[in-house]
């Protein structure tokens, strides 16, 4: 395998492991006619049942410029659990939220963490406590008195927020089939990418001075430049590019029309 190294762009100079990552994506973005919007997608496309996703930032054009000038904001994946029946589109579409019904264009921040984090990130920088006072609490830690359609639509103008930004940031997935479980191939590469990227953010001081998770009262997030809690203390792992490598040709374009 050839690696082509990216440039580093603008801002401090990437590492040669991101460098790497991010010629990689390119490839991907190439090979399966990306990006994509949640907006703008839906449970007819030919997701990957398996895979890894990848989000990037509102200013990584990755229709025009180069792999060196993107960034990526959130890496996530499904199946990880024994037994676990969940699809990727599944998964990205709790993130996405509603289309339809009484919640239409809102979601559910406590059935996606992703969503969650954003939520919380806008509370924060705009002082929303008084008005969201339950945003991120357990149902099981809520006053007896409380009532859930209360809540549901008390939550639901920040939860049309939350939908606003998340489907307005490109995405890329990566098929990475095989059985669920926490030794899959699929959770190891997700953990890797997630280490690699937060501790390069970390370790080299990279991102953008405006990301809305600058305001996360998850040092986890603020830290890392992701949109991540889990696996962000680990260490960088260069060698999860060979993977990435190995199933960018098994990866197809979600939209058959596009071929």
């Amino acid at each position: 395998m050839v690696i082509f190294l990216a440039s580093s762009g603008t801002g401090p100079t990437r590492p040669t492991a991101l460098q790497e990552l991010y010629a990689k994506f390119g490839e991907l973005q190439a090979q399966t006619d990306g990006p994509y919007y949640l907006n703008e997608c839906d449970g007819r496309q030919n997701w990957p049942d398996r895979g890894i996703y990848l989000f990037f930032t509102h200013d990584s054009d990755l229709e025009n410029d180069p792999p060196s000038e993107w960034t990526v904001t959130r890496i996530g994946t499904v199946g990880v659990s024994k037994g676990s029946s969940n699809t990727l589109w599944q998964r990205l579409r709790q993130h996405r939220g509603n289309l339809r019904g009484k919640y239409s264009g809102g979601g559910n921040s406590r059935g996606s963490i992703f969503r969650l984090h954003v939520g919380a990130a806008m509370i924060e920088r705009e002082s929303l406590h008084d008005d969201y006072p339950l945003w991120g609490e357990k149902h099981s830690d809520w006053p007896d008195d409380v009532d859930t359609t209360d809540v549901r639509e008390q939550e639901h103008p920040l939860e049309l927020r939350v939908s606003e930004y998340i489907s307005s940031l490109p995405f890329l997935v990566l098929n990475v089939p095989g059985d669920p479980g926490p030794r899959s191939d699929r959770a190891s590469t997700e953990q890797r990418l997630i280490s690699t990227f937060s501790y390069n953010h970390r370790i080299h001081d990279l991102g953008d001075d405006s990301w809305l998770g600058l305001e996360s009262p998850k040092p986890e997030i603020y830290r890392s430049r992701l949109w991540n809690i889990n696996h962000v203390e680990g260490f960088a792992s260069p060698d999860v590019v060979y993977d990435v490598d190995e199933y960018i040709p098994q990866t197809e374009p979600v939209n058959p029309d596009s071929e």
